[in-house]
């Protein structure tokens, strides 16, 4: 079992650069409507890891899936993201 954890945002290329510079993590699709971020360190043949952290997806976008949120609703009610970083005061820093 692997975690693939997705977060709906308006602007994927803007989160996708502020998770990466965050978390010293790299993106893995790039995109205006996807991107997939990850950290090479973490990956894993043995674990059936590819070292993914996370996923970012448009709003907007439906894809072949519909739509994955609404957009006028409330962002980020019930939804707690946590990663756990090496330095975490450095990473305050960088937020």
């Amino acid at each position: 079992m692997r975690a693939q954890p997705l977060i709906n945002c308006r602007d994927v290329q803007a989160s996708s650069r502020w998770y990466q510079k965050l978390l010293g993590c790299v993106g893995g699709h790039g995109g205006d409507e996807y991107e997939r971020l990850w950290d090479p360190r973490l990956h894993s043949s043995k674990w059936g890891s590819d070292g993914l952290i996370l996923q970012l997806h448009a709003w907007e976008v439906e894809h072949h899936h519909g739509s994955m949120g609404d957009p006028s609703a409330s962002v980020g009610n019930g939804v707690l993201l946590w990663f756990e970083v090496d330095d975490f005061d450095a990473a305050v820093a960088r937020a």
